[in-house]
């Protein structure tokens, strides 16, 4: 596995979808973070809220993907770039897909076989993190 170095910038970004992330074990969900920018600008940040809300489609990606077209008043997202902290499922996929975001930059890969390789998908760094704390989660939650 191969990561590369994003720069300050986006690193920041990356840590901002990290606290995102552990916001989302308050209320048993799994730890992901999103963070949508423009012109290196954050117009959107978002976690996991499927436990919390019981519904389904209450991903990281999806809350963030909603709450930057309420912002910008417009589902076009086509000069945005997701950070998030574990690679997009199918249905993120889809909904990153129809906003038309140019990019995203992820952290931890998918361990299950559901993964999606895309040309606009860019593994960065923060998987020891973002690893870790999956792990911590899906460790307690065993017990």
């Amino acid at each position: 596995m191969c990561a590369f170095y994003l720069g300050d910038i986006m690193n920041k970004f990356m840590e901002i979808a990290f606290k995102e992330a552990k916001k989302s074990t308050k209320h048993g969900d799994v730890p992901v973070g999103a963070v949508i920018v423009e012109n290196e600008k954050i117009i959107a940040k978002a976690h996991n809220t499927k436990e919390k809300t019981k519904l389904v489609t209450r991903h990281a990606e999806i809350n963030a993907v909603e709450k930057a077209c309420k912002k910008k008043q417009s589902w076009y997202l086509n000069e945005c770039i997701m950070y998030v902290t574990l690679e997009p499922c199918k249905m993120c996929i889809g909904a990153i897909e129809h906003a038309r975001i140019k990019k995203i930059i992820y952290a931890a890969p998918r361990k299950k076989k559901e993964s999606l390789k895309t040309p606009i998908m860019i593994q960065g760094e923060g998987i020891e993190n973002s690893g870790k704390l999956l792990k911590s989660f899906f460790k307690k939650r065993r017990k």
